[in-house]
């Protein structure tokens, strides 16, 4: 039986394609889950002046504030409770590679397995400790994703 989310326990969501932000935010209201769901970098800074998160899903390329200016932003005001930040995107160039990996957690590429991203989110609000078996997963973005949490565990659990 799956854990219930902790009350209060909020996901934001931010991508510049309403059609994807709508998906994304439905699936995350489907695990129980309180959602903020904004348009671009500069709405999602915002809200995380105003909230504490336990997720964040957010897309690199969005206009005003990009999610690059976003990650940044978190490096320079580190929330009391870090949240796992997932970068959701189409682009697998060179760029992805100057995201900051002490703030973002895993990458889940575009175009997305709509059963995955609820069991992603899911898993990153309820840890990994009762998961051994997602490393078995058929879904690629939860063995990509559990594999680079077990990843950092073994480099010093906790050395942020």
């Amino acid at each position: 039986m799956a854990k219930q989310p902790i009350k209060g326990t909020r996901v934001l969501v931010a991508d510049d394609d309403m059609s994807i932000r709508q998906l994304v935010c439905t699936i995350v209201k489907r695990e129980g889950l309180d959602v903020d769901c904004v348009s671009d970098g500069a709405e999602a800074i915002e809200k995380l002046k105003e909230h504490e998160y336990a997720v964040v899903l957010l897309d690199l390329m969005m206009p005003r504030v990009d999610g690059f200016g976003v990650v940044e932003y978190l490096r320079q005001h580190p929330p009391e409770h870090k949240p796992v930040v997932l970068v959701v995107t189409a682009y697998a160039d060179q760029k992805f590679k100057e995201v900051d990996p002490n703030i973002v957690s895993g990458v889940l590429r575009k175009p997305f397995e709509v059963a995955e991203l609820g069991t992603v989110v899911r898993l990153c609000v309820h840890g990994y400790d009762s998961e051994m078996d997602l490393a078995e997963s058929r879904g690629h973005a939860i063995r990509d994703l559990t594999a680079r949490q077990w990843e950092a565990a073994a480099q010093g659990q906790g050395s942020h």
